[in-house]
């Protein structure tokens, strides 16, 4: 669990619970029943609340021949469960939400988890827990149910897959993973996504969608015995199955040089991407690496987008950089300008990271920490934008880092930075793409 700030309990904790600590502003809780973990923060006068229930299971905990099958599973949980069939509600209690409320609702899956959020006015406070408990329950998985919205999965699919950045993505996370299962991307493959069985959801729901694999949050303008008493009304009673929670998380075995993939397709588009394996999140080493990217790419000042953008070589740069709990990709990639050979252009591009100097890196890191403080505190300015953040330090357990993370973007020196240059331009821990335009020729 994440390590408190504080360990002394608040007033007005129900016998319900056990305090587990606060961070911050932040409390954290788990109900003695269940083990399920509550989060809350009191934002008082804004009459607005989030709700947000992160359960800990994603891509990583699929199966060779399920992949996606975290993601199609997602899907499920808006469709009407057994509690909705019972009432007559035939669109499904979260859409009848909405509908009904004007509340703003959505859910994502990614490596390390799955997440389904509510922003309300605080009014309608028991009617979003209660929809998340009848989901973690009464969620029908029938072939019936199923098949419909498969096919919406496959079309989502296709839709990604035309884009040709995205297939070079599927490629290098591919290559560059041999048993990690951060080798497939959350949605799948498309001959695992028409494969998908009701029973093979029934169990994967069963086995991770349970009070013990999730965390709660309340965050708004609730009072605290209110909002604690209102989860526990609702989830206190649910049972953890007997078996204990499925965790087989292969070892990556040592990368021993640079690994290269090629996408060829009938498109104007070519471009080079380099694949760097970074830290996990939220590792002092991941904020490092992307003050890093940050500071080579992001904006018109930035050393990159001078040398090769503003020079007309590329017509864009993008970095990306994912917030898994384990070491994973990240990528910068490097779109041509007609005319741009991809050797020439990865020849250069190494070169350039060789030999930025102190001096470039330093001009722009005070600028760039100062931008991200900045994007931290914007976030934290309304119980949606905490609930967002917040999650991915939840499937980390790692809830204590959220408070401390201003003070370690603010810890980021030069000698972080060069060192983590060093270690990225380490070509044991790259992996290469390009995609080449059948179109033309480099």
């Amino acid at each position: 669990m994440s390590k408190p700030v504080s360990q002394k309990p608040p007033k007005g904790v129900p016998r319900e619970y056990r305090f587990i600590g606060c961070y911050g502003e932040i409390e954290e809780y788990q109900l003695k029943s269940n083990n399920l973990r509550v989060i809350y923060q009191y934002r008082p006068n804004t009459g607005t609340a989030t709700t947000n229930i992160t359960y800990r299971v994603g891509a990583r905990d699929e199966a060779r021949g399920e992949t996606g099958i975290a993601h199609m599973l997602e899907h499920m949980l808006f469709k009407p469960t057994t509690y909705d069939i019972a009432a007559n509600v035939t669109a499904g209690s979260a859409m009848q939400f909405e509908r009904d409320s004007g509340c703003i609702l959505n859910a994502n899956t990614w490596k390390d988890r799955t997440t389904y959020f509510f922003n309300y006015p605080v009014e309608n406070f028991d009617t979003a827990v209660r929809i998340e408990a009848e989901r973690m329950t009464g969620t029908i998985l029938t072939p019936a149910v199923l098949e419909p919205e498969q096919g919406n999965v496959l079309s989502e699919f296709d839709m990604y897959h035309g884009d040709p950045f995205f297939a070079l993505s599927v490629c290098m996370v591919s290559t560059a993973f041999f048993s990690h299962p951060y080798g497939h991307e959350t949605i799948g493959y498309r001959e695992d996504i028409e494969r998908y069985t009701a029973e093979a959801l029934d169990r994967f729901y069963r086995r991770y969608y349970t009070p013990h694999n999730a965390v709660m949050m309340v965050i708004g303008d609730l009072e605290r015995t209110r909002a604690l008493r209102t989860v526990a009304a609702h989830f206190s009673a649910i049972k953890n199955p007997p078996t204990a929670i499925p965790r087989n998380y292969p070892k990556e075995p040592v990368q021993e040089g640079i690994r290269r993939v090629t996408i060829s397709r009938p498109t104007t588009t070519n471009a080079v991407a380099f694949g760097f394996k970074h830290a996990g999140f939220p590792t002092r080493d991941w904020f490092v690496t992307k003050v890093l990217f940050d500071c080579l790419v992001s904006g018109p000042d930035s050393p990159f987008q001078k040398k090769f953008v503003d020079t007309g070589r590329c017509a864009s740069i993008e970095w990306s950089q994912e917030p898994t709990v384990d070491t994973n990709l990240g990528m910068l990639t490097f779109t041509l300008a007609p005319g741009e050979t991809h050797s020439n252009l990865e020849h250069d591009v190494r070169e350039a990271f060789a030999n930025i100097t102190t001096a470039d890196l330093k001009k722009r890191l005070k600028q760039v920490i100062q931008q991200l403080l900045t994007s931290e505190y914007f976030s934290r300015s309304s119980s949606l934008g905490i609930a967002r953040e917040l999650t991915e330090y939840a499937a980390a357990d790692a809830i204590n880092v959220y408070h401390e993370t201003p003070t370690i973007l603010r810890s980021i020196t030069m000698k972080d930075i060069l060192h983590s240059r060093t270690t990225l331009l380490d070509e044991s821990v790259q992996t290469m793409g390009y995609i080449i335009g059948t179109s033309s020729h480099s």
